[in-house]
């Protein structure tokens, strides 16, 4: 995996590339870079689960996340520059409205989070320099900022959704000292939770599931993975064999995977890996040795993780069995970009030559 370390200025522009995520985590991203299409396709929106197609007016969908009844994107509608805009997607009615349009002349909305109570996405402008979160209720559709909107000389990283909690990143880009965020969406108390001891490319997302919150650091010369439990407020460290280590994702509060990474200073070798942690046998499995081509890391609400290897265009699965990470089958769909696995629904971008883009919808992934 070819990544370079990048500067405090290009990790802000990093926003522009899918964190598994993101990010990721969130979730979502892809592997493409946010380039705003130079077609003039428009997109189709395909939801298998309730066999209908409806053609969208909009040249780019990035970031999205649905449910049983919604789905939630960012899109290019008209936009001076990259995605402008938050839809509602309604799965029964296939009407579509916006919610939210950005504040920024160029922009890129994205990094949309969904649970059963909330909406958060990320109103930023093209350069990344500017960020600003946003969450909304979807009882009262009340949309609110996460942070302080534009302040000066903080960076405050795409949030993720832990129940009725937000957490992120926030980086003070003056002594560049990052600490993780957590708020209280219905009190909006918000606290600092820990003080980082490295901040890059390789711990920048989050990752949330069933009340729990895991994020990566460095320090002394190994990765250490920290699990938070929300209700609690505690939080267990646990060490790395590796000094490198990022891009880590929950599976469910016991076991997770991540990445782990050359050293910035030295020219790549492609030693990364893929680790699974189980956490009730305190056992760490090398999954895969060789992830120089990989560049997506997914996980789905059934504890499968898929990787996406550039030099056959497929996602790879693995499950879990027996305690261990086993790989189970690939993805065999080509022209399969970004895709979302939260809420028991999945979503993911299909992009055919000749043919409009598509975004499809269904409750099972195709084999």
């Amino acid at each position: 995996m070819k990544i370079i370390e990048r500067t405090i200025i290009l990790s802000c522009a990093a926003i522009f590339l899918f964190i598994v995520f993101k990010a990721v985590y969130y979730g979502v991203q892809g592997n493409r870079s946010l380039i705003k299409p130079q077609s003039s396709n428009y997109y189709q929106i395909i939801d298998k689960d309730f066999n209908k197609t409806i053609d969208v007016p909009f040249t780019n969908i990035h970031s999205y996340r649905g449910n049983a009844d919604y789905m939630y994107m960012s899109v290019d509608q008209e936009s001076t520059s990259l995605d402008n805009k938050i839809v509602e997607y309604n799965r029964k009615t296939q009407k579509y409205k916006t919610i939210f349009t950005t504040k920024f002349k160029m922009p890129s909305v994205q990094g949309v989070e969904l649970n059963d109570n909330w909406l958060l996405w990320v109103d930023a402008d093209e350069s990344g320099w500017q960020l600003n979160p946003y969450f909304m209720n979807l009882k009262t559709q009340e949309i609110h900022p996460l942070t302080k909107e534009n302040e000066e000389n903080v960076f405050n990283d795409f949030p993720v959704l832990i129940g009725d909690y937000a957490a992120w990143i926030k980086m003070d880009r003056k002594d560049e000292k990052a600490e993780v965020m957590l708020k209280n969406l219905k009190t909006g108390e918000t606290t600092s939770i820990f003080n980082l001891n490295s901040f890059s490319f390789r711990n920048m997302s989050l990752s949330a599931k069933d009340g729990k919150l895991l994020f990566t650091d460095e320090k002394d010369h190994f990765g250490y993975l920290y699990l938070y439990d929300v209700k609690s407020k505690e939080i267990k460290e646990f060490k790395s064999s590796y000094e490198f280590i990022g891009w880590a994702r929950l599976l469910n509060d016991q076991q997770w995977v991540y990445l782990t990474f050359d050293a910035p200073s030295e020219p790549p070798t492609g030693d990364g890996k893929l680790i699974f942690y189980d956490a009730a046998t305190n056992h760490s499995q090398e999954v895969v040795s060789d992830i120089d081509s990989v560049s997506e890391l997914n996980t789905d609400f059934n504890n499968e993780v898929f990787l996406y290897f550039n030099e056959n265009g497929y996602y790879k699965k693995f499950k879990i069995q027996d305690h261990l990470l086993v790989e189970d089958g690939l993805l065999e769909t080509r022209y399969f970009f970004r895709f979302s696995a939260e809420n028991d629904i999945y979503i993911y971008d299909q992009e055919l030559p000749n043919e409009k883009y598509k975004l499809i919808i269904q409750s099972e992934l195709p084999n």
